[in-house]
C-alpha cells in the first residue's frame, strides 16, 4: 500500500475514533452515565488492542496494549482490568473494582481488601495518552501498519465507515 493511502487509512481511523471515544467518553462522566463511561474506555482499549495486534487472542492482546502504551502505573494491573473488562461486558458488574467520578484522589488504590477504585476521569486520561502513544507508534513501525492495514481490511475488524444521507 502506498504511504498517502496508508496515511489516509489511519487518518481517517483516528479521526472516527476521536469522534465517538474521545469525544463521547467524558459526556458520561456523570452519576448516571459512570457505568457506561468505563464500559466504552474498555471498548476504546479493545479498538485499540485489536488493531495492534489482530492475529493475537482478544485477552492477550488487550493486556499486552495496557503493559505497552498505558502510564506505567496501569502496568501491573493489566490481568486486573482484562478480568474487569470481561465482567463489565459479560455480566454486567465491576467485579473487584469501584467505580467512580470526580474522585482523582484515590484512582488505583485500594478502598477494600483486594480491591481498588477506579476514577472514570483518570481512567480516560490513561486511554487519551495509550491512544496518542500507539498513534504515533503506527506511524513509524511498519509492523504496526502491516497489522493495522489487516485488521481494517477484516469483515470482523474493518474500520469505521462515514455515510452521508440525502433527501431526493
Amino acid at each position: 500500500m502506498d504511504n498517502k493511502l496508508l496515511l489516509d487509512k489511519i487518518d481517517s481511523y483516528r479521526h472516527h475514533f476521536d469522534n465517538n471515544y474521545v469525544g463521547g467518553i467524558p459526556k458520561l462522566f456523570n452519576e448516571t452515565g459512570i457505568f457506561l463511561s468505563f464500559i466504552t474506555t474498555l471498548s476504546a482499549i479493545e479498538a485499540l488492542a485489536g488493531l495492534m495486534a489482530p492475529s493475537k487472542p482478544t485477552g492477550e492482546r488487550f493486556i499486552t496494549f495496557i503493559e505497552t502504551y498505558f502510564p506505567a502505573g496501569y502496568h501491573l494491573h493489566a490481568g486486573g482490568f482484562w478480568k474487569f473488562r470481561n465482567t463489565m461486558i459479560h455480566s454486567f458488574s465491576p467485579g473487584f473494582y469501584y467505580l467512580t467520578c470526580h474522585t482523582s484522589r484515590m484512582h488505583l488504590k485500594e478502598v477494600a481488601e483486594g480491591s481498588l477504585l477506579l476514577n472514570a476521569e483518570d481512567f480516560y486520561g490513561a486511554l487519551l495518552l495509550s491512544s496518542s502513544n500507539y498513534f504515533e507508534a503506527l506511524l513509524l513501525d511498519a509492523n504496526l501498519q502491516a497489522n493495522f492495514i489487516k485488521r481494517v481490511a477484516d469483515i470482523d475488524g474493518g474500520a469505521p465507515i462515514t455515510v452521508s444521507i440525502t433527501r431526493n
